[in-house]
């Protein structure tokens, strides 16, 4: 029963530790019986959308582990903007990110220290609350989201997704789907997209007026290589497209194979523009080249631009692993389509 592992899976991630098993095997037996019950009752094994009906009876996975948690953490400011559902992974989220950022802050201020440049409180401290603000920021608004969603529709969920529950957005009854097409694409997703893509367009601005938002303190001797500017525009560019991609798909959830073709696209392009700026060899410079600075700073530089060229070539194969997977599911889903077109056709002229 995949199904039902699953949904037992994404119970368990909402629950502690010291709960986990006695609440999971307890819910197992009560799930296995009622389906054992109605096989014998059909004479015959259940098909995967019965045994989704069942699950669907029992309800939304991070709500029934938050009825059972006893725990009752949110994050209010005058109204509820995270619920006890969402709050354990808002803050694994939260927690994630920022000891993501506060690795690339370390590294940049280990750097510093390397090259005998003097680092004082202050610039730490500016640093890692300005990261601390924008990671907050953008978390907080993300799941705010989710959880406005998840209280207007707590029935709209299947499995997979955060906490192991995808949470779909109310699909237009006037777009039925048609047999052996995709689920619809989340209206969250689309308006995820778009809301974080606005904020990257903002941070890439900044970042060009004010460099210190990206290299700290170190901004006062490091500058981005103009390789940086000469992609810049093509960055623009790709971003609005998947903004425009996303917003076209907030009206038309239904166009999914144009979701998964622009998304080969974009992928395609972004590779490109991580393959020029692989060719470049160096991402970071000095600001003023002196006599003196290639000698205190020369170890500083290059630890930063290996930090840099690691970070490119990971996020190329992680996009060209997504293209191929893209592609590969689409192939499957075209020959799996006339498949079954083909045993539609038979069975009607029988």
């Amino acid at each position: 029963m995949e199904l039902l592992d699953r949904y037992l899976k994404a119970v368990s991630k909402g629950l502690p530790e010291e709960q986990r098993a006695d609440f999971i095997n307890e819910l197992s037996e009560d799930i296995r019986s009622e389906m054992e019950d109605q096989a014998a009752e059909l004479r015959r094994f259940l098909t995967e959308g019965e045994q989704e009906a069942i699950l669907k009876r029992h309800g939304n996975p991070l709500l029934l582990a938050a009825r059972f948690r006893h725990d009752d953490r949110t994050l209010t400011i005058g109204r509820q903007l995270i619920g006890p559902a969402l709050f354990p992974f808002y803050v694994k989220v939260l927690l994630f990110n920022l000891g993501l950022t506060f690795i690339v802050v370390a590294t940049i201020f280990i750097a510093l220290a390397i090259s005998g440049q003097k680092i004082s409180f202050h610039d730490i401290s500016s640093t890692v609350l300005l990261q601390m603000f924008i990671q907050l920021s953008i978390v907080t608004l993300i799941f705010s989201l989710i959880q406005k969603h998840l209280n207007n529709h707590p029935d709209k969920w299947s499995l997979g997704g955060i906490g192991g529950v995808h949470l779909d957005l109310k699909i237009d009854k006037k777009m039925p789907l048609r047999k052996g097409a995709d689920n619809p694409v989340s209206r969250f997703e689309s308006v995820s997209i778009i809301v974080a893509s606005a904020v990257a367009l903002v941070w890439l601005a900044e970042v060009q007026r004010h460099p210190f938002l990206i290299f700290g303190p170190a901004a006062y001797f490091l500058k981005l290589a103009p390789i940086w500017y000469l992609v810049y525009p093509a960055i623009v560019l790709l971003t609005f497209v998947g903004m425009a991609r996303a917003a076209i798909n907030l009206f038309r959830p239904d166009w999914t194979r144009f979701r998964a073709i622009s998304q080969i696209l974009i992928e395609t392009a972004g590779a490109g523009i991580v393959y020029l700026l692989l060719r470049a060899g160096t991402w970071v410079v000095l600001v003023e080249p002196t006599a003196s600075q290639p000698t205190d700073y020369s170890r500083a530089l290059a630890i930063v631009n290996q930090c840099i060229y690691y970070g490119l070539l990971g996020g190329a194969v992680i996009s060209l692993t997504q293209v191929a997977f893209t592609i590969v599911r689409l192939l499957r889903k075209r020959r799996n389509s006339r498949s079954t077109s083909g045993l539609d056709h038979v069975s009607e002229r029988n």
